[in-house]
């Protein structure tokens, strides 16, 4: 190991011979014994070391530093020469072993001593009760918020039937085809019953009535039978009500509970009772029944047939602030949720049927001890008049009208929700394709102004149209095939308010409009050149070609724009590209009022159709081509549907209620001939043609 070198050996080395002569060594002062005595404690006062310099001692041969070893106590301090000077040694002190940590009470913090100023003192003691009235306020907002977030959660509308997909749910309604002869059974003893109730009625036939017991004993074993075959109907009474949930399911159940204990003592007293109302209600039912689940199995065996669904989704404030319906990749389980889900009438009626039936019994109570008439007679007879019998088939019979006709177009309404989602005042976005298919527009003759070659124009021309999207593309497209045209980019791109589109290719400016655009941009045109339905393009401001083209009109696209108009607050909103699609030309083609119509700005128009965009809206219903004929006719279905039910509710509702109030106050006057079965069968069925009416105008607009 080669030796280290300390500076001053260096410098040492580094001087002449002669320096080394010359430069005296420093001799070393030797300690005294006083010295070495105050140095370790003798019985002198120590006095503090002078600084004495250190003899240098003869020069020996360095040798290579060793790495000292770790000091467990100060070391002597010096060594010069042959007097050594000592350090003092102090021992370390030895460290106690550590205690196991046992964790000991503290006790609590001291309060806050109180301020020794009255003053201070108060606005302490205020701030505390401040601060105590805010955390208490914190508290009940919290307990609040939660009540309320419960109560959101329980009125949050479940469906009627849970499915793990679609092809399950599909199964179950294909499964419940027997629905079908029991409604059937069901139909001719309703009918039975109502013969038999002509007979019972002498008002009708006249007679003395001696075989109204027997009658009246028919009658109320049909009911039983009945009753029997529409089983699901009172057992899904008895759920709703186990459930806390009294709808109207519930109430025909204790309807007919009542009409029941009322048949024995009116068979007894030579009365008729009530059998057939409520015959013809538990009719109603199950043929409501039977519509959806015929409507449910449509509806799900056309969405199960569709590949790639497309859905008409409503997105809030999509354009100005207002709703807008667009068509959006579609998602079928989420349509199987949908499509269980109640509609307004069972909802309507959990509120309704509780109340309802409250009232006619505690009215039913009065009346007896007023009259002394029967408790059950006058409780069945309120319970039946109040009653809305038309509700039961208010949404059952639309939509099975709609999906019916919905599924031989390939289409289908998401039910109630669906319905309901596609409803209000909302604009229906058009764009170019459907307004006028690509097999509508025709070319009907190109020529060529420029000194260029017609492939190089022609791919200008369809490369402009590429980029904006126009639905033009399959035109030029075709063009570009048969006339071997150039494939070009588009360096960059305008649109114009004016009608018309602007772009840079290979450093020339090309523009491409009406002809109404090429002179606002200053074009010159030829003369005797004044066609309208045509494409003017131009190059560096000089004309270069004039397409002519033909826009014929489509029979099923001329529906689908009536269907739209006469939905009242549905507005077609024109998102189109074609320059040349506007709300004149559209008067024009299909006589169309340009009033009616809403055409956004240039921007707005490629926004809102832009294939790029993602509508997180709601789903309303499922097709399977994204036709016009099919979105039009979907959306304007589930709308016509949700119209049609809210109508037979509204009546169903108020022919309930004038028939509880003129019920009560025949009972209350003991007027047993005015509130007689025949009466009230026949109000029944007077509030009943509403109903059936709307339903069956509805399906066929």
């Amino acid at each position: 190991m080669e030796p280290t070198r300390r500076p001053e050996d260096e410098t040492q080395l580094n001087k002449t011979p002669e320096e080394q002569v010359k430069a005296p060594e420093p001799q070393e002062t030797a300690y005294s014994l006083e010295e070495i005595m105050n140095e370790f404690g003798g019985w002198t006062k120590r006095e503090p070391p002078q600084a004495q310099p250190a003899a240098k001692a003869p020069e020996q041969p360095e040798e290579p530093e060793q790495p000292e070893p770790p000091k467990k106590a100060e070391a002597p301090a010096a060594v010069s020469g042959d007097t050594i000077r000592f350090a003092p040694i102090r021992d370390e002190p030895k460290k106690e072993p550590e205690r196991p940590a046992v964790w000991t009470y503290q006790g609590e913090p001291d309060p806050a001593p109180p301020a020794q100023d009255p003053k201070e003192a108060r606005e302490q003691a205020r701030a505390e009760r401040r601060e105590k009235r805010q955390a208490e306020k914190r508290r009940r907002q919290l307990e609040r918020f939660q009540k309320k977030e419960a109560r959101k959660k329980r009125a949050q509308e479940q469906p009627e039937h849970t499915f793990a997909s679609l092809a399950e749910a599909y199964q179950f309604y294909a499964a419940a085809s027997g629905i079908r002869l029991r409604l059937l059974v069901s139909a001719l003893l309703c009918l039975g019953s109502v013969v038999l109730l002509v007979l019972s009625t002498p008002a009708v036939i006249g007679g003395d009535g001696a075989n109204t017991g027997i009658y009246a004993t028919v009658m109320l074993g049909l009911l039983i039978v009945q009753a029997l075959l529409s089983y699901d109907v009172c057992l899904g009474g008895v759920t709703q009500l186990l459930k806390l949930r009294f709808d109207h399911t519930s109430m025909l159940f204790a309807a007919l509970i009542a009409v029941t204990a009322d048949a024995f003592f009116a068979i007894g007293g030579g009365r008729t009772p009530f059998c057939t109302v409520a015959s013809v209600l538990l009719l109603l039912a199950l043929w409501s029944r039977s519509l959806l689940y015929e409507a449910r199995r449509k509806s799900l065996r056309a969405v199960g047939n569709m590949e790639d669904p497309v859905a008409a989704v409503r997105e809030e404030q999509a354009w100005h602030g207002y709703d807008c319906i667009f068509r959006a990749p579609g998602d079928a389980e989420q349509f199987a949720v949908q499509l269980e889900m109640p509609d307004a009438g069972s909802r309507i009626m959990r509120a309704y049927a509780p109340v309802m039936t409250a009232v006619t019994l505690a009215l039913s109570i009065l009346t007896a001890l007023r009259s002394g008439e029967s408790f059950l007679w006058s409780w069945s007879a309120m319970l039946l008049a109040s009653y809305p019998a038309g509700i039961l088939i208010a949404y059952a019979r639309p939509f099975a009208s709609f999906s019916k006709r919905l599924y031989r177009t390939g289409a289908a309404v998401a039910g109630w929700q669906g319905a309901r989602n596609l409803s209000g005042e909302a604009g229906l976005i058009m764009e170019d394709a459907d307004l006028f298919p690509p097999q509508n527009v025709t070319q009907g003759g190109m020529k060529i102004y420029a000194d260029r070659p017609a492939p190089m124009v022609i791919g200008y021309a369809t490369a402009v149209v590429q980029t904006a999207g126009s639905g033009l593309v399959p035109l030029f497209e075709q063009m570009m095939h048969d006339q071997n045209g150039r494939r070009y980019t588009v360096d960059s791109f305008r649109r114009y308010e004016g009608g018309g589109l602007g772009a840079t290719i290979r450093g020339d400016v090309v523009l491409m409009g009406s002809i109404a655009f090429m002179k606002l941009m200053r074009v010159r045109v030829p003369e005797g050149i004044r066609l309208k339905q045509a494409v003017y393009l131009s190059i560096n401001g000089e004309l270069a070609a004039v397409f002519a083209l033909n826009y014929a009109p489509a029979e099923s696209v001329r529906a689908g724009l009536a269907a739209v108009l006469r939905a009242g607050n549905l507005v077609p909103v024109l998102a189109t590209r074609d320059f040349m699609i506007t709300p004149q030309f559209l008067k024009l083609r299909y006589k169309i009022p340009p009033e009616h119509i809403e055409f956004p700005i240039v921007e707005e128009r490629a926004r809102l159709s832009s294939p790029d965009a993602v509508h997180a809206g709601r789903q309303g219903a499922l097709m399977a081509r994204s036709t016009f004929a099919a979105f039009s006719g979907s959306v304007c279905a589930a709308r016509s549907m949700r119209g049609a039910a809210i109508c037979s509710i509204i009546v169903s509702i108020a022919g309930s209620a004038i028939g509880a109030a003129l019920m009560f106050l025949l009972t209350f006057l003991g007027s047993s001939l005015s509130a007689s079965c025949w009466n009230l069968f026949l109000y029944t069925l007077l509030w009943l043609v509403p109903a059936l009416l709307t339903g069956t105008l509805a399906g066929r607009t």
